[in-house]
């Protein structure tokens, strides 16, 4: 086996793993669920969400300036991974032992900002080792692939949260999805262990962070796909820190019990597994800028969708989250293929790090979101939001791929 099929197959080892993991402390779904138990209130969702989908603004850019001139970075990755196992482990503890809520709340947000921190960590490492991995020829191949499987491991997942939800109570249904997180994905950093890493001998020698950070405006006005890749994920980034939301919404327009949250996330994962399909052949067919123009127009509609569908039945409003599983089968499918395609092995991880450090929606907005929808309800922000995420296509359309 060359080392590009091995390194393919490590991959998707890791990606189905991680999928699983990452059903049982689903971010939309699960994590503002928790919240809500413990008696967080609609600041503390958007603190939440600002910690697991937004993550502190500098802390990308402070990793990629770090790891963008090291050699390997198979070991930095690794690293993360850990961190991340032993951060849902600490969660798992703290739900099974006999505290109070405020308690519970106070160390769940502690684990949850350990596993956004050293996500990002690995994250950096991650799309710079699988650039260097699998050729630009292969690319979309995986990116298919691993979206399928994905899908397939996220909905088995779901469906064994979604029975854990039911048959236990809170707060030791938590605590056993943590428990199977943690596990799952300590299994999942098995497929690390069996990739070859090709050193690359850089050329030049990087700035350190500062001087990283002084010159982001040079980076973008030399590079107008970055330039334009950047206000996209921003624009889109809408569409992610609003779906914790809508079961904030669900909370106030019904009667949120374990059944409906399990219901939630189980549709989120059906939808992102269907939709898997679609956009694998969509991919190969026209690319990936194809494939995330459906991504906005749909992500568009779903929080006006959302405010119309609160006022029928839990049922008919659960389809809000099977739609939201579209989208975000459309978005794991397509960033990171962009990202890739319209950077090098030398500027990759310094490309990931000002993307992410310049991603100001998701760091700082779902605390803002949170607290106006206090102030105003939710009719207005969700329309705004509807108008952020539909602007974006015509930095989308500014992007020029080979």
């Amino acid at each position: 086996m060359n080392n590009e099929k091995r390194n393919f197959y490590a991959f998707i080892w890791h990606a189905i793993f991680l999928a699983f993991a990452s059903s049982f402390i689903e971010i939309n779904t699960v994590i503002p669920s928790l919240v809500l138990k413990a008696g967080g209130s609609e600041i503390i969702i958007g603190l939440v969400t600002a910690i697991t989908v937004g993550i502190p603004l500098l802390a990308q850019l402070l990793f990629a300036s770090i790891l963008v001139s090291k050699p390997l970075k198979k070991p930095y990755l690794l690293t993360g991974i850990y961190l991340r196992i032993f951060s849902l482990f600490l969660i798992a503890l703290v739900l099974a032992s006999n505290l109070s809520n405020k308690l519970i709340l106070l160390f769940s947000i502690l684990g949850l900002t350990i596993f956004s921190f050293s996500g990002v960590f690995a994250g950096v490492s991650y799309t710079d080792l699988l650039g260097k991995s699998i050729s630009k020829e292969n690319l979309k191949k995986f990116m298919s692939s691993r979206q399928i499987l994905k899908s397939i491991f996220a909905l088995v997942g779901a469906f064994t949260a979604r029975i854990i939800m039911k048959e236990f109570e809170y707060p030791i249904n938590y605590s056993i999805m943590f428990y199977i997180a943690s596990l799952s994905l300590l299994t999942a950093s098995i497929g690390f262990w069996l990739i070859k890493e090709n050193k690359i001998t850089l050329s030049n020698e990087f700035p350190s962070f500062l001087k990283v950070l002084k010159s982001i405006p040079k980076y973008l006005l030399r590079d107008k796909n970055l330039l334009n890749y950047v206000i996209f994920s921003n624009l889109t980034g809408f569409g992610l820190i609003i779906i914790p939301f809508y079961v904030l919404l669900a909370k106030n327009s019904f009667s949120l019990d374990n059944k409906l949250v399990g219901n939630f996330l189980f549709l989120q994962m059906f939808g992102i597994i269907i939709s898997s399909f679609l956009w694998g052949k969509l991919l190969h067919k026209q690319g990936y800028k194809k494939v995330l123009k459906y991504c906005v127009v749909l992500g568009s509609m779903l929080p006006i969708l959302a405010v119309v569908l609160s006022n029928f039945s839990p049922s008919v409003f659960s389809i809000i989250f099977f739609l939201s599983g579209l989208t975000l089968s459309a978005r794991q499918i397509s960033f990171e293929g962009i990202l890739i395609e319209i950077s090098s092995h030398e500027n990759r991880a310094l490309y990931v790090g000002i993307s992410g450090a310049l991603n100001i929606v998701t760091a700082l907005l779902p605390l803002v979101i949170g607290t106006v929808i206090k102030l105003v309800g939710f009719n207005i922000i969700f329309i705004s939001v509807s108008i952020a995420i539909f602007s974006s296509t015509k930095f989308l359309n500014k992007i020029k791929l080979d």
